[in-house]
């Protein structure tokens, strides 16, 4: 394995930061270049660590801004891309003002650390006017739930969420000595393209996310008992023959379409306020 110039062999990785940093080249130059970048375009980096993948998108586009919530390593950054095309900013992403990106949607590529692969994967589909494409390192097993289908052990009210807001792939596995440390478990680069109106007709996005996630809580029951909740058993009865849902189905067979009906009829009776 041929590792990166300018990593640090001395430097310490942060457990409590969830820092694994990709140090394979070969790998890094596959992650590049399914990213397909372009020469006039603005790139959001999560989590560029020591500025291994920054070096490589650097030259391939206009502007790369990088949010680094390392106190030791954002100043190295700024100090070495000072006077070029790299922005950085010492922050955690996930409190980041993200206005500085500016009008145009921008694309995101992040080598992030697991324990908030959720949380900024949401923020990308709740702010996804400012997104066109999410390229994220993410444990494989975390992403083959993004992808999984109806009826599959994987299948989750993650997986709702994502493929309704966008068009979730698994570009290539990463294997663990990749990265330095090398982690526990295979990893995966992802790709979400952000859709510019959600998968399905949906009267209230809030709705459709707090019905998916009820069903998901108790998963094992039908989908009668574990959307009762959220209001009178007879009317979530009523609610799933409007929609055309059978009652006896459990969360995870029925599909997002399925979901959608049922949030809809729900936002149209009022019956979540």
């Amino acid at each position: 394995m041929k590792l990166f110039e300018g990593i640090d062999p001395l430097f310490v990785p942060k457990k409590r930061l969830g820092q694994n940093f990709l140090v394979d080249q070969k790998v890094m130059a596959r992650l590049v270049d399914a990213c397909e970048l372009n020469a006039d375009e603005t790139i959001l980096e999560i989590g560029p660590g020591q500025g291994a993948l920054t070096r490589l998108l650097a030259p391939c586009v206009n502007k790369v801004i990088a949010v680094e919530a390392d106190h030791v390593l954002a100043p190295r950054l700024a100090a070495e891309f000072a006077g070029r095309n790299v922005e950085v900013h010492r922050e955690d992403i996930l409190k980041f003002d993200l206005s500085i990106l500016g009008d145009k949607p921008v694309k995101v590529v992040g080598n992030v650390p697991y324990n908030i692969s959720t949380p900024i994967i949401a923020m990308a589909m709740e702010q996804r006017a400012m997104f066109t494409t999410l390229f994220m390192t993410v444990q494989y097993e975390f992403g083959a739930r993004l992808i999984a289908r109806p009826g599959s052990r994987d299948y989750s009210s993650l997986t709702c969420f994502v493929q309704m807001f966008s068009v979730p792939a698994m570009l290539f596995k990463i294997s663990p000595a990749a990265f330095r440390p090398a982690p526990k478990v295979m990893s995966c680069f992802m790709r979400f393209d952000l859709r510019d109106k959600p998968a399905e007709t949906i009267l209230d996005e809030g709705d459709f996310v707090r019905v998916v996630r009820q069903a998901f809580q108790q998963r094992r029951k039908n989908v009668l008992n574990s959307l009762a909740s959220l209001c009178s058993k007879e009317r979530t009865h009523a609610v799933l023959e409007q929609a055309g849902v059978k009652p006896e189905l459990r969360a995870g067979d029925l599909t997002i379409s399925d979901y959608a009906r049922i949030a809809n009829v729900y936002t149209a009776q009022n019956l979540l306020s």
